[in-house]
């Protein structure tokens, strides 16, 4: 393979060893703004139309987040530092910045635009990554295919193809470490956890964006400062469940992993597999939240209370996937909560506060019985 690239392109990589300090780099965290573009996509694609949109945004989504975390994965073997790998993560941020740009289009008359972004993302990223690790290529084989139905998805008619051909790009992607043995593949568990929590704070913002979209042209009363602070407090408890305790574990379990193929297993089901309901549970919040806004004093439709609920169940049972998986303590404890979050949904339908209030109250006691049981876990000192 490497006989065919170009000489300048061609180099030896040697992996980063655990105990060497790798940080996310500040290319890394400006290549992620590009994902807050394409989340606002999402949330106003869900808020539009709460059931056909949350099918269209989990086909769509399920194959970008494959391309996005591999992105991730990508920069912790290959750090972007010199110029030639810093302009080949610019362009791919182009075909991001297209993808973006099109999502909309995906199912409303298709857009091979769409197609084009997402060719130069998994381009891009092959190519790069075989400059470290030649166990890549079925990998990027099988991007490659998934691409080619993304094409065909945009070249049908409208209809049930359109559905099933972003369903088959999810399924090759999804299923490739069911058929792919991980061999040759190493990963710094310090970075790859940071960035992939980067990537959840960032679509925790589409929430906190979510509130002054919904906000537009309303007046100052209770309705919205209500709703505003409420949905804000939401937010916060959702970035405390993940990033007090469970992600410094996750890092802390990955860099006393020293078999590379367990590591890497353990990072696709924690961060890769996990983190879809986490990002969706997000997205729908969001979409949940923008409805909310200025009606906190009535109820809610049906849809809305789902969203509101069902996106922050979501979201526990994708922690409580990463803890099963690591493992981590209690992951069931997180199952549990989000059936009850689950069941508070009716309440919306009598008034949007009293769901917002009664899902941050369960969350927070959750939170806090958490805190005192590794309290009591913790041998004193």
């Amino acid at each position: 393979m490497t006989r065919l690239l170009p000489a300048w392109f061609v180099e030896r990589i040697d992996p980063v060893r655990d105990e060497d300090d790798l940080r996310v780099s500040t290319l890394e965290l400006f290549f992620d703004l590009v994902f807050v573009f394409i989340i606002a996509q999402f949330t106003a694609i869900i808020a539009h139309d709460p059931l056909l949109g949350l099918v269209q945004s989990a086909l769509v989504f399920g194959f970008l987040w494959w391309m996005f975390a591999g992105y991730s994965w990508l920069t912790n073997v290959i750090p972007p530092l010199r110029p030639a790998r810093r302009v080949l993560i610019l362009c791919a941020m182009a075909g991001w910045l297209l993808i973006g740009l099109t999502v909309p289009a995906a199912f409303h008359g298709g857009s091979i635009w769409l197609a084009v972004g997402i060719l130069v993302v998994v381009l891009v990223h092959g190519l790069m990554y075989l400059q470290a690790a030649r166990s890549f290529g079925p990998v990027f084989a099988a991007n490659l295919a998934a691409t080619a139905a993304v094409f065909a998805a945009q070249l049908v008619d409208d209809g049930i193809w359109q559905y099933v051909c972003w369903g088959l790009a999810c399924a090759i992607v999804w299923s490739v470490p069911i058929w792919h043995g991980q061999q040759g593949l190493r990963l710094h568990p310090a970075h790859i956890t940071e960035r992939h929590g980067l990537v959840v704070i960032v679509v925790l913002g589409e929430s906190v964006v979510a509130i002054g979209l919904g906000a537009r042209a309303l007046p100052i009363d209770a309705d919205l400062l209500v709703a505003a602070i409420l949905g804000l407090v939401l937010c916060a408890c959702l970035w405390w469940s993940l990033f007090v305790r469970d992600l410094p574990a996750t890092e802390h379990v990955l860099a006393a992993t020293k078999d590379p193929v367990q590591r890497v297993r353990k990072v696709l089901a924690g961060l890769s597999y996990a983190f879809i309901p986490v990002l969706m549970g997000i997205l729908v919040t969001a979409a949940g939240i923008e409805h909310a806004i200025g009606h906190a004093m009535e109820p809610l439709d049906t849809a809305s209370t789902w969203l509101l609920s069902g996106g922050v169940a979501a979201f526990l049972l994708g922690t409580a996937g990463l803890r099963l998986t690591m493992p981590l303590p209690r992951p069931w404890d997180r199952v549990i909560l989000a059936a009850v979050v689950l069941a508070l949904a009716p309440i919306g339908l009598f008034n949007t506060a009293l769901q917002l209030a009664a899902i941050v109250i369960a969350l927070i006691v959750a939170l806090a019985l958490e805190s005192r049981t590794a309290a009591a876990r913790t041998p004193a000192t």
